[in-house]
């Protein structure tokens, strides 16, 4: 069988083609590449303005907070329903094709393209603009633009998750999902490693190459995928009420899912936390440039892609409660050195020095080598927490224990750098510190929601997993009731 005889029998759902899926994959590569970017540099930014037009605001880290969650809020409120509307969408989209999902990649993709080279424009311009009313007018324009990309992604971030189910048949999936995570993985490297390098040199071609490459994408996408008019394989969405089903996770006599689902909001609640308002710490703090604060957090990235697949495997040895644990404590152990460092202000850290073209004090390379660490254990921790809620809500409730999952993940990306923003605010103004000194207090509230995650695991006596034998093995298995809808 050739090449292009197997490439269409991938087409058409027949088998397994790793470039197949990898076209697939190159939607969610662009919504991974675009998204570390945006979390890295848009809190500089903000922070730049803010400085430039109104001095030092006593609320300057709730504000910059607020605004950094709105790509949340707007997820929560609009992708679902887009991804409701894709389903029910069959359009033209260019002679002899049609497609539900593609339409909202043709709109959605160039739009957020046209806004990321408009975010690197504003959010430069800080550097250069002169007087107060320029600058106030580019921390608005700024603003908008930020709203404009925030919209186009959410236009077509459900759709095209949904091309993998549409397009690779229900034996392939597993696999498939693995491949196109593995490709998210290597855009957020993209995003943290290559984009800095280029914006080093020259901001606004750093911002136009990401922008180019989102339609190189587009464009493979578009001439690549015939979407079939009829689903094959299709199963069953569920029709997820959240408010229903928290009432039955409450109702549950075995609170273990309720344990695991707060643990969840508390993991990410810190985590958020440190994505948020990290960058601002290596401006204020390191008294670092942006890209070189990308290379330094890429590190948790990297750890993450690289024991991604190992974290699964460990915990069909020894069991996802003690993974989840392990993990746990990896965090908690060197999130907690970063802290002790953070708040010690040691002259000897502070000295700088040239590491592959950076510029940067001792502390950062410390900083480098723990969050390596803090990678591995998020990676244990994130890879294996959704299949124990996906158990304990009953394997006919896959869709609803899914929703529930990214409700506590998105509520706690949501309020995580809103509180804490407004509580390092406080400290700011009860301690009287200097200018982005409340920064220094970051690690300090991530390793407390941490451990309060590892406290609530302990909790978890149930995983409703067969065959791993860390998992509890002293309790003799029980039927797990599912969620009602």
């Amino acid at each position: 069988m050739t090449f292009s005889e197997k490439f269409k029998e991938a087409q058409e759902s027949k088998r397994f083609s790793y470039l197949f899926t990898a076209i697939i994959g190159l939607g969610f590569f662009t919504t991974a590449i675009t998204w570390v970017i945006y979390n890295v540099y848009i809190p500089t930014y903000l922070k730049g303005y803010l400085r430039e037009v109104w001095g030092t605001l006593p609320l300057e880290t709730f504000i910059i907070g607020s605004i950094m969650v709105i790509d949340n809020i707007i997820a929560v409120l609009m992708q679902p329903w887009i991804g409701h509307v894709s389903d029910r969408t069959w359009k033209r989209y260019g002679p002899n094709k049609k497609g539900r999902r593609m339409p909202f990649l043709v709109i959605g993709i160039p739009l957020a393209a046209v806004f990321f080279i408009l975010i690197g424009v504003f959010g430069f311009d800080v550097l250069f603009a002169s007087g107060s009313d320029s600058l106030f007018l580019g921390f608005i324009l700024l603003l908008l633009v930020i709203g404009g990309f925030n919209i186009s992604m959410a236009l077509y971030r459900s759709p095209v998750v949904s091309l993998m189910p549409d397009l690779v048949g229900k034996e392939f999936r597993s696999r498939g999902n693995g491949f196109i995570n593995l490709l998210g993985g290597i855009g957020a490297l993209i995003g943290l490693f290559v984009f800095p390098m280029i914006e080093k040199s020259n901001t606004i071609l750093a911002y136009i190459f990401v922008s180019i490459v989102l339609l190189i994408c587009l464009v493979i996408l578009y001439f690549t995928i015939k979407e079939p008019e009829t689903l094959k394989d299709v199963e069953k969405k569920e029709h997820v009420k959240i408010i229903p089903a928290l009432k039955e996770v409450f109702k549950q006599k075995d609170k273990s899912l309720l344990f695991i689902l707060f643990a969840i909001f508390s993991w990410f609640f810190g985590y958020n936390v440190i994505e948020t308002f990290f960058s601002n710490y290596g401006e204020d703090v390191l008294l670092m440039v942006p890209a070189d604060i990308s290379m330094i957090f890429g590190v948790v990235a990297l750890a993450f892609i690289i024991f991604a697949f190992p974290a699964g495997l460990i915990a069909k040895k020894i069991g996802r409660r003690t993974t989840i644990l392990i993990g746990l404590g990896l965090i908690v152990f060197f999130l907690g050195i970063s802290t002790i460092f953070s708040l010690a202000n040691l002259p000897a850290l502070a000295v700088r020095t040239t590491f592959i073209g950076m510029d940067l004090p001792y502390l950062a390379l410390l900083y480098a080598g723990c969050f390596f660490f803090v990678g591995v254990g998020w990676a244990f921790v994130n890879i294996n927490s959704i299949v124990i809620v996906w158990e304990l809500s009953g394997k006919d409730k896959i869709g609803m224990a899914t929703g529930i999952y990214y409700f506590f993940s998105a509520a706690a990306a949501i309020t995580g750098p809103v509180i804490i923003g407004g509580v390092l605010d406080l400290l700011n103004f009860g301690l009287d510190l200097a200018e982005g000194e409340q920064y220094k207090f970051l690690f300090l509230f991530a390793v407390i929601f941490f451990l309060i995650a590892g406290i609530l695991i302990f909790f978890v006596k149930k995983t409703g997993v067969e065959g791993e034998s860390g998992d509890l093995p002293e309790e003799k298995p029980e039927k797990i009731e599912p969620l009602a809808e």
